[in-house]
C-alpha cells in the first residue's frame, strides 16, 4: 500500500534527503582534524553559554505565553477567537528575519543612546532571545491547542460531573497541556540551537553562527564547521526525540469538537487582546512607522514584487514536492514498525540539523554531481545540464532542494497523524476490490487530502522565508525575496526593509486566511447544527 513505487521513494530519500545530510558528516570523518575546533576553550565556552542562554530565554518567553494563549482560545470565552487563531497561524509562517526586523524597528525607538552606554535592546543576547521566544510562541500555542482539541470530550464531561471544572483541568486537560507545552519548548529550543539569522543580526555568537567563522578561518573548512555544531546538534536531537515520542502516538480526529462550555470573563478577554496588541500590534506599528507612507510601500512593491512572486511560485513547488513525498513515506511506514522508526529517525535528523550545515552539505553534494558530470561529458561540453541547473546559471533548483530538505519534517509532522487515522478496514477492503490504485484513489486520497494541502501550504510559506540554508547554494544571478530582505537588514530596519516585511506579512496573512476559511466554515456549520 503506497502512493508511489517504492523504488522512486527510496531514490528520493537517498538522493534528495539523505545525501545532503550525510555529506557534512562524511567530510568530518574524512578530515578528523576538524574536531580540533571543539578544543578551542576560549571560543567554546562563550559559544556554550550563548547557545544555552538563547534557548533558555526563548523558552521562558514562548512557553508561558503560548500555553496561556492556547488555553484561553480553546477553553475561554474570548470575543474574536477566529481572528486571534488566524494571528497564531500567521505567526507560524512569519520567518525569523521578518520578526527580527519588526522588533528591531521597535528596539531602535526604545534604545537610550545616552544612558551611560547601556543599550540592552540594541544588540546582544537579550533581544535575540526575545525575538526567538516571540517567534516560537505560535508553535507552543498551536501544540497546546492541538492537545486540547484532541481531548476526549467524554472524559472531560465525566471529570466535570465528579469534581467540577477544577477536576476536569487537573485530571484530563493538564496532563495533555503539560506534554504539549514540553513539545513546544523543545521546538523553540531546537530553533535556537539551529538558526543563525537572528544571532547574526544581533551579533550573538552561538554554535550555529560559528559555522561561518570556521568555514572561512579554519584550514579544515567544512569539517571544522560541522564539528563546532555537534554539541548543539546533539542537544537538538534530544529535544527532537522528546517531541517525536509524543507526536508519533498522536491521533487527530477528523472533526475535533468545539469546547461546549467556554469559561472566563471579560478580564480574560482583555488580557488576551492586550497580549495580542503588544506582541503583534507593537511590531507591526513599528514597521508601519518605519515605512513612512503608502508611496514607499508601493515603490518597494514595484521593485521587489517580481522577486516575491517568483519566490512564492518556487516555494509552492517545494511545498508540493515535500508534501507529496511525505505522504508516500508516511503510508509506506504506517504498517511497519521498522519503517516507522526509520522515517521518524531520519525526520528528526533532518529537523535538528542546523540550517548552515544543510546548506554546506547540499553545496558539497552539488560539487560532487558537477564533477561527475564533467568527468562524463568533459569540462568543455557545450551543454552541461547538472552544472546549469545547480551551479553556475540562474536556477531555482538548488534553493528549492534546500527548502525541501529543511522542511520535509514539517510535512511529515502534519501528515503522519492523518495517515495513521485512516481505518485499516477501509484500506483492506479497497485493496481487495481494486488493488493499490484503489487504495490511493478511494481511501488515502480522500482521507488525507486536506492534510496534504495543509502540509504543502505550510512548507511553501516556511520556504518563502528561508534564507540561511538556501543562501549557501544560491547560484549566481538567482535572487530570492528572503535573501534580498536579509541582505538589506544588515543596514538597519530602514523604510525599505520595513516595507518588504509588510509585504511578506501580507502574503502570509492572505495564505492563512485561505487556509482557515474552510475550517471556520465547517466549524460554524457544525455549531449551527448542534444548536438546532
Amino acid at each position: 500500500m503506497t502512493p508511489h513505487p517504492k523504488s522512486v521513494l527510496h531514490l528520493f530519500a537517498a538522493l534528495v534527503l539523505a545525501a545532503p545530510l550525510a555529506f557534512p558528516v562524511a567530510e568530518l570523518a574524512a578530515r578528523p582534524a576538524g574536531f580540533a575546533a571543539l578544543l578551542e576553550a576560549p571560543r567554546a565556552a562563550p559559544l556554550v553559554l550563548n547557545t544555552l542562554g538563547l534557548a533558555a530565554g526563548a523558552v521562558l518567553v514562548a512557553v508561558p505565553l503560548g500555553t496561556a494563549a492556547a488555553v484561553a482560545l480553546e477553553r475561554g470565552r474570548v470575543p474574536g477567537r477566529a481572528l486571534l487563531r488566524g494571528l497564531v497561524v500567521i505567526g507560524l509562517v512569519v520567518p525569523l528575519p521578518v520578526c527580527a526586523a519588526a522588533w528591531q524597528a521597535v528596539f531602535r525607538v526604545a534604545a537610550v543612546p545616552d544612558a551611560g552606554g547601556w543599550r540592552p535592546w540594541a544588540l546582544g543576547l537579550l533581544p535575540a532571545a526575545w525575538i526567538h521566544g516571540v517567534a516560537g510562541l505560535p508553535w507552543v500555542a498551536a501544540s497546546v491547542a492541538l492537545a486540547l482539541r484532541t481531548t476526549d470530550p467524554r472524559l472531560e464531561d465525566d471529570a466535570r460531573l465528579l469534581g467540577g471544572r477544577r477536576a476536569a483541568w487537573r485530571w484530563v486537560l493538564w496532563p495533555r497541556v503539560r506534554a504539549a507545552a514540553l513539545a513546544g519548548a523543545c521546538w523553540v529550543a531546537v530553533a535556537a540551537f539551529t538558526e543563525s539569522a537572528v544571532t547574526d543580526l544581533f551579533m550573538v555568537r552561538t554554535f550555529a553562527e560559528e559555522v561561518y567563522f570556521q568555514l572561512v578561518g579554519n584550514p579544515a573548512g567544512v569539517a571544522a564547521a560541522v564539528a563546532v555544531t555537534l554539541p548543539a546538534w546533539l542537544a537538538a536531537a534530544v529535544a527532537g526525540g522528546l517531541i517525536l515520542r509524543r507526536g508519533a502516538a498522536l491521533r487527530v480526529p477528523a472533526d475535533p469538537p468545539e469546547p461546549r462550555e467556554p469559561a472566563g470573563s471579560w478580564s480574560l478577554a482583555a488580557a488576551v487582546w492586550l497580549g495580542a496588541l503588544v506582541l503583534v500590534g507593537v511590531p507591526l506599528a513599528g514597521l508601519v512607522a518605519r515605512t513612512g507612507d503608502a508611496e514607499q510601500l508601493a515603490r518597494v512593491a514595484r521593485t521587489h514584487g517580481g522577486t516575491l512572486a517568483s519566490s512564492g511560485v518556487w516555494a509552492a513547488a517545494a511545498g508540493l514536492i515535500a508534501a507529496r513525498f511525505a505522504l508516500a513515506a508516511c503510508v509506506w511506514a504506517r504498517d511497519s514498525r521498522p519503517a516507522a522508526r526509520l522515517l521518524l529517525g531520519s525526520t528528526a535528523v533532518a529537523w535538528v540539523t542546523p540550517a548552515p550545515v544543510i546548506g554546506l552539505g547540499l553545496k558539497g553534494l552539488i560539487g560532487v554531481l558537477v564533477a561527475a558530470e564533467d568527468a562524463v561529458l568533459g569540462p568543455a561540453a557545450g551543454f552541461a545540464p547538472v552544472r546549469a541547473l545547480l551551479y553556475d546559471q540562474p536556477s531555482p533548483v538548488a534553493p528549492v532542494w534546500a527548502a525541501v530538505v529543511k522542511f520535509f519534517p514539517v510535512a511529515v509532522a502534519i501528515l503522519w497523524p492523518a495517515v495513521r487515522a485512516v481505518p485499516h478496514e477501509l484500506v483492506e477492503a479497497a485493496l481487495l476490490d481494486g488493488g493499490p490504485r484503489a487504495v490511493r484513489r478511494d481511501v488515502i486520497g480522500p482521507a488525507t487530502g486536506r492534510a496534504v494541502r495543509l502540509a504543502a501550504a505550510a512548507v511553501a510559506l516556511l520556504a518563502l522565508g528561508e534564507v540561511v540554508a538556501t543562501k549557501l547554494v544560491q547560484p549566481p544571478g538567482w535572487r530570492t525575496f528572503a535573501g534580498d530582505l536579509f541582505d538589506a537588514m544588515h543596514y538597519g530596519a530602514d523604510a525599505t526593509v520595513a516595507a518588504m516585511c509588510l509585504l511578506h506579512v501580507a502574503v502570509a496573512g492572505l495564505a492563512a486566511a485561505a487556509l482557515l476559511a474552510p475550517w471556520d466554515s465547517r466549524a460554524e456549520s457544525a455549531a449551527n447544527r448542534e444548536n438546532h
